[in-house]
This record gives C-alpha cells, structure tokens and sequence, in this order.
C-alpha cells in the first residue's frame, strides 16, 4: 500500500515565503521615509523662512503704515484744531507785531480776532497806508477812514448798523485771504478768550445792517438808482434807463429825488411813471406822488434826463 506524505499546508510555507519579501519591503522603505522626513523638514523649513524674512517683514511694514497714517491724521486734526481755536494774546503782545521789526510777522486785529497779514508788508508795513492797523485793533478806521494811529480805536460804539455790515465785509476778506492767528484779550474777548457783551452788541448791530441791506435791495427794485455823469463843460448829469443802476426792469422811469426818512442828503433814484402806486395800489401814474421824493430844480415832470445846476 503506497505511504501518503503530507505535503506542506499553504500557511506552512507562507510565513517563510513572506518573510523574505517583507524584509526587503522594510529595507527598501526607508530610504524612501528617509527622503519625505527631508522633504517634511525641507518644506518646514522654507515655511518658517517665508514667515520670517517675507511675511513678517510686510506685516511690519502694513503695520507702520497704519500706525503712521493715524498719528499724521491726528496730528494734522489736533493742528486744524488749534488754528481754529487760535491764541489768546494781550494788546501788548499784539503791539510787537507792528511792522517795525522786520523779523517778526505782521498781525492786525479786527473786532478783537488776529491775522497774520505779513504776506502783505508792502501794505501794512513801516509807513504803508494801511500800517495804522498793524499791531493794534483799530475796527472803526475801516469804515471812518480815520488813519491816525494816536485817534485810532478799536470802539464801535457810534458806528451805523450799514457801517458795521461794512466791517463785516471786512472781517470776511480777512478771514479769506490771511491767516487766523487768535483773539486779543481786551474789548471784545476775556481772558478764556470768551465773547464779551460789547462783541455780542457788535454782532447784533451786524445783524440789523444785514436786514437794512435786504430792506435796500427791495426799495431799489422799486426806486433803482440813476446812471450819472460829470464833466467839466457841461457839469453834472443824471439819467434813467431800463438798466440803470444795475437793475433790470421793464420801465425806465425819470429821475428823482429821494430822502429816507431822517435824512437831510438825497440821493437820484428813478421813478415809476405809469401803472398803480407801489404803495396804496391806487392810480396810473406809478409813485411819482410818493411824499419822499422831490423833482430836481430845471428839470420837468416828465424828463429822462436832467442836467443838475451847481
């Protein structure tokens, strides 16, 4: 009878089989994982040097930028700030700043608020027509024409609401074209640098002198001023047209004279001639029968043009 022999099983000779395969499977591996450990470290390490050298250096740069940016914007707000506030000063601070040194800016004051009028030395410098105002607060003398420096003042008091629109107008082309400076401690601001009661008058009469000027403008619509002229032969002469006095009109009108209430001094203005009166809406003859106007000596009723007699 044939003897069997056990042949090996499939797990016999499988761990023996695999264990070569696996050796080399091993040894192979490592140069690989060697390889990636490089490439890990190698792409750590460029990380860590972009951050450091790159990224961190534009960082710091963004960073000085923004910071810069703000300290510059509110130093510029904290200058504009100032400027608009401006300095407080005595007149006799105010007083070196006359002119007469050459090295120190010109300031002038006008209702108690400084300008740095320096770039305008040839006007308000040593013997300049206007150095009255230099180094001082001489408000009245821009509307009185009182350039004397010894009767010079800055007291409004007396002046015409008209007078004190005048140094409105004034203030204004100050403000414009010159330098704010501050206010002088004095008539019309405190020490803190606080409007006083004789500003607040000032700007009330300003107030009026504005009400007064649209009041004007009204009455000149309805009373235009007349065109004029003089010369030596043939003297002086007025004359209405649809443009004169700068205002345009349907009618032309004939000259007149006419006193404000109060006033003793007339002035040409040119007078409706047809249609109801501006004032009662009565009539056709316009406001020729209006009581504050008065024919000039020589001329007719109904003439355009009136030759005055001196």
């Amino acid at each position: 009878m044939a003897k069997i022999t056990e042949l090996p099983s499939d797990d016999d000779s499988t761990p023996e089989a695999s264990n070569k395969p696996s050796s080399k499977s091993q040894q192979n591996s490592l140069p690989k994982r060697k390889k990636s450990d490089e490439s890990m470290s190698l792409k750590n390490t460029s990380g860590v040097l972009y951050v450091n050298y790159i990224l961190l250096p534009i960082v710091m740069i963004i960073l000085s930028a923004v910071f810069l940016y703000f300290t510059q914007n509110h130093d510029r707000e904290a200058k504009s700030s100032r400027q608009k506030k401006g300095i407080l000063m005595t007149a006799t601070e105010l007083s070196k700043h006359d002119g007469s040194d050459s090295s120190i800016p010109i300031y002038i004051a006008i209702l108690g608020r400084v300008y740095d009028v320096d770039k305008g030395k040839r006007h308000y410098g040593k013997d300049s027509g206007y150095n009255i105002f230099a180094g001082r607060d001489s408000t009245p003398s821009f509307v009185t024409g009182q350039f004397s420096r010894e009767k010079a003042t800055d007291d409004v008091t007396g002046l015409s609401p008209e007078e004190m629109l005048g140094i409105k107008e004034w203030m204004d082309f100050y403000r414009k074209d010159y330098t704010y400076i501050g206010k002088v401690i004095g008539r019309y601001y405190d020490e803190n640098g606080s409007p006083t009661s004789a500003l607040k008058k000032a700007k009330k009469l300003i107030k009026e002198g504005k009400l007064l000027k649209e009041k004007q403008k009204e009455e000149e619509k309805k009373f235009p001023p007349c065109n004029s002229k003089w010369s030596q032969d043939e003297g002086s002469e007025v004359w209405c047209s649809t443009e004169s006095g700068g205002i345009r009109r349907s009618w032309t009108g004939v000259p007149r004279q006419f006193f404000k209430p109060g006033s003793r001094q007339a002035k040409c203005v040119c007078v409706r001639t047809t249609g109801p009166s501006s004032d009662t809406l009565e009539g056709n003859e316009g406001d020729l029968n209006n009581p504050n106007l008065k024919l000039y000596p020589g001329c007719k009723r109904m003439d355009v043009l009136c030759k005055l007699k001196s």
